[in-house]
């Protein structure tokens, strides 16, 4: 083998390697403006700030409403309590009861029932900040408001 022959065959694989890096450029470059009317990089470019500003304005919109969800939320009833207990000695079973429905910030009722022979009694008191405002509360009461709370 000559030296003109070593650098025929150096040549053609240069040339080859570059016809492949050219043909992985061009299908780059083609799957790059394929969306774009104008085939060149400056629109291609244009387009994707244009879509990654609609982009980070939808997260902002979608950021905002979770963030109003979340608040909502805080407001709906989450905490429970609840207890049976029978308050009279001449009634059998524990059929009266107490119960504590209150939301994120301890806001809400509790509702007591207390069954007796001759009849059942319904209470409902406000509950404000895990507190009974203005009204005497059981030890009942004061249980299921303390066990919600937990």
């Amino acid at each position: 083998m000559s030296l003109s022959d070593i650098l025929s065959i150096v040549s053609l694989l240069g040339v080859l390697i570059i016809g492949i890096f050219i043909y992985r450029l061009s299908t780059h470059y083609s799957r790059l403006t394929k969306d774009v009317s104008k085939k060149d990089l400056l629109s291609s470019l244009n387009q994707l700030i244009s879509l990654s500003n609609e982009n980070a304005d939808t997260i902002n919109k979608l950021s905002e409403r979770l963030n109003a969800e979340i608040g909502e939320n805080k407001k709906h009833l989450q905490k429970i309590g609840f207890n049976r207990y029978n308050p009279f000695t001449d009634t059998g079973g524990d059929q009266s009861f107490t119960v504590a429905l209150l939301d994120e910030k301890g806001t809400g009722i509790v509702i007591s029932s207390l069954h007796s022979r001759e009849n059942t009694r319904l209470y409902a008191k406000k509950v404000v900040s895990g507190q009974v405002e203005g009204q005497a509360t059981s030890k009942e009461e004061q249980q299921v408001i303390k066990e919600a709370l937990k």
